[in-house]
């Protein structure tokens, strides 16, 4: 075990440890591998990078606090695969790994992203939100392109941007990993996972200012090109965020055969958000074969499953998603769950087995003939029914609860369908909205 303090990190706050951190681990790779060890203290730095074979553990007490100044992190070119987005961000991060394979942060310690150096003051237009900062690290945590990655135990708290972005890494595991991020920070996600391959996320909590788990498709700025987002699963988690809890899609790749199953998700605007185009340049993310199994919700919206952001898209051509399973789901909720595509019918084979929800709200729901835009996580936010479905081919209710709570006039029904081929219905109890229309509203 190789002790950081023996290479000069003293643990005292306001010391720059940077270099001394660089040491330990260079060496500890150097004689073929090992851990890298955080005694109790406080330790500054900017980017460290993770060499083969090496672990950091973080002892309980231990703390890596992110620098505010932008010449004690990697330069935004530091490697091909890096990008800087478009979020008023840099490609700054903390703790970077780059093609390494046999790599891990574990123990009771924290890493700190610092966000509070860079931006502490709501924004007086939107005061749930703070203010941008001046300059802000990107991703706090970057593995890129690695094998045979673990992150356990740790805690990963206040990071200006995105939290954890695994890129393109195969055989990863997550396990006891609590993240926390002021709800009020821009674009701070919990954990993003991007054309990865082989992975578990198990037993961890997260808080986040904006999505909590994302799979997504973005294989534009990969080495291997040929890399998908799949064979991931997510389980024993409880998540919380103003934004979506899970978020599938961005980029032009795939996402397929992923199970998210016995998470409780809670004051979260949408539980599950799978969207295949998000960008007018993208052509979306082919989606398939998405389990999601036993799942408490309580959220503004339950399900969004749409072609694009903004809803329908007459005159886009967009990739697939289908054979989408939601099952054992119960929870409470204000706005309508969508399920749209474009006229083409490239949202197929939806399925809800052993589904309820109780729903409350309606004030700001929006009929069809008074909707100036598309019902969209860009769009219209709420549309009469408790699901609206638009443009699909195959969709099943088996065993499906709606129910409602203390409702505000604007609910119409239980379910509203547009041009939808192959709905099926079975055992169900679909209450009709007091004072709506009817159960079931199917139009052309």
């Amino acid at each position: 075990m190789y002790d950081i303090r023996a290479y000069g990190a003293t643990g005292v706050a306001g010391d720059l440890c940077t270099a001394a951190i660089q040491r330990a681990i260079d060496e500890c790779a150097a004689a073929g591998g090992g851990t890298v060890n955080f005694p109790a203290g406080t330790y500054l730095t900017g980017t460290i990078y993770l060499r083969d074979n090496v672990t950091l553990n973080l002892e309980s007490g231990a703390r890596l606090l992110g620098s505010t100044r932008r010449e004690d992190y990697n330069a935004d070119d530091f490697c091909p695969q890096n990008r800087v987005f478009k979020e008023r961000v840099t490609g700054a991060h903390l703790v970077v790994a780059v093609e390494a394979s046999n790599i891990g942060l574990t123990g009771q310690g924290v890493i700190d992203g610092n966000r509070q150096a860079f931006s502490d003051q709501t924004w007086d237009e939107h005061p749930h939100l703070f203010e941008y900062p001046e300059w802000r690290p990107g991703q706090m945590i970057f593995f890129c392109e690695c094998r045979n990655v673990t992150i356990t135990d740790v805690k990963l708290y206040n990071s200006p941007y995105w939290t954890c972005f695994l890129h393109g890494c195969e055989d990863v595991v997550i396990a006891g990993v609590r993240v926390w991020n002021d709800q009020r920070t821009w674009n701070g996600d919990g954990i993003d996972i991007d054309c990865c391959a082989r992975v578990t996320v198990t037993n961890c909590i997260i808080d986040s200012g904006d999505d909590c788990i994302t799979l997504r498709g973005a294989i534009d700025p990969l080495k291997d090109q040929s890399r998908v987002c799949q064979q991931v699963t997510v389980s024993n988690c409880i998540l919380r965020t103003r934004c979506n809890a899970f978020r599938i899609g961005v980029g032009n790749g795939q996402v397929r055969d992923c199970v998210i199953s016995n998470c409780v998700i809670w004051d979260t605007r949408t539980a599950i958000c799978i969207i295949s185009k998000y960008s007018e340049k993208s052509l979306g993310v082919n989606i398939e074969n998405i389990l999601f199994d036993n799942l408490h919700i309580d959220a503004m919206r339950p399900i969004l499953v749409s072609s694009n952001v903004r809803g329908c898209q007459p005159d886009e051509t967009v990739k697939l998603i289908r054979n989408i399973s939601f099952s054992h789901l119960r929870g409470r909720a204000r706005w309508s769950s969508y399920v749209t595509g474009n006229p083409d019918c490239l949202v197929k084979d939806i399925s809800f087995s052993d589904v309820w929800f109780e729903y409350s709200g309606g004030a700001d729901a929006v009929p069809p003939e008074k909707a100036d835009r598309s019902y969209g996580e860009f769009g219209v936010k709420c549309a009469p029914a408790a699901f609206y479905l638009q443009n699909v081919d195959g969709v099943e209710f088996d065993r499906c609860r709606i129910s409602w709570r203390d409702p505000e006039p604007g609910w119409q029904s239980a379910i509203m369908a547009q041009n939808v081929r192959g709905l099926l219905l079975d055992r169900c109890r679909l209450e009709a909205p007091p004072g709506g229309v009817e159960c079931i509203r199917n139009g052309k």
